[in-house]
């Protein structure tokens, strides 16, 4: 999914050499063809909105969405700035339809269990992996518009399905989807900002590294995840007891 189109130029036409021994009547070798020859106007480079999205991906991706621009994503595909606003429209859209192709793409991998408890494990590490995968996604939901695509909605529904299935009231179902929801959303941005800089390691804080000493954001996930979801079993609990 994230490549880098290659650049849509077509191959330059090549004009055939003149004979090098031709002569004129005169016996004079005829004049050089010029090295450079003036360039004829042809008709504007044309791309296709698959090639604009790909770019605008890795651009995003690498560089986060304050770089993508119609003058970034010109110089990445090898055309002029106005030739990817005739393509794609304003970067609003542009960013909208980046962050849905990648989300309806990572959401239709999901494989669900049967068990309400392994269905929140899935939905929460699998939506955590995208926020790690594709930080523009994660930057996009902060500054940007919510996640909302066909193939999120079909997760929202799946989940929520789930716990209202498990005992929830169905509004008591849909906050305790968004209390998953927001952890991971959370944790991503924690870790995700973060990145790899030694200075913002948690251990660093003396505190932190004489209890924990090398500190794991995969084992703080898994805890998390492992206290909101007894969280949920307690409701549960609590309503079927109230209907019993």
């Amino acid at each position: 999914m994230l490549v880098d189109p290659g650049s849509p130029h077509a191959q330059p036409r090549t004009t055939a050499d003149p004979t090098p021994d031709t002569r004129s009547q005169t016996g004079a070798e005829s004049a050089p063809t010029p090295a450079t020859a003036p360039r004829r106007r042809g008709r504007p480079n044309v791309l296709s909105r698959e090639q604009v999205v790909d770019a605008a991906t890795t651009i995003a991706n690498e560089e986060g969405l304050d770089r993508l621009s119609f003058r970034a994503l010109g110089a990445r595909l090898g055309v002029a700035p106005m030739t990817v606003h005739r393509t794609i429209g304003g970067l609003d859209d542009l960013h909208a339809e980046l962050v849905r192709r990648t989300v309806d793409e990572f959401t239709a991998t999901f494989v669900w269990p049967d068990d309400w408890r392994s269905i929140v494990r899935v939905f929460a590490c699998t939506f955590r992996d995208l926020m790690r995968t594709h930080p523009l996604v994660l930057e996009s939901h902060s500054q940007r518009a919510p996640l909302a695509s066909t193939e999120s909605d079909a997760v929202v529904a799946k989940v929520v399905g789930a716990l209202q299935q498990a005992g929830l009231p169905q509004r008591e179902a849909m906050y305790a989807f968004f209390v998953v929801y927001d952890f991971v959303v959370g944790h991503a941005g924690v870790q995700v900002g973060r990145g790899d800089s030694e200075a913002g390691r948690p251990e660093r804080h003396r505190v932190v590294g004489e209890i924990l000493g090398e500190h794991s954001y995969d084992d703080r996930f898994t805890l998390g995840l492992d206290i909101i979801t007894a969280g949920i079993e307690a409701r549960v609990r609590t309503h079927g007891t109230a209907t019993s």
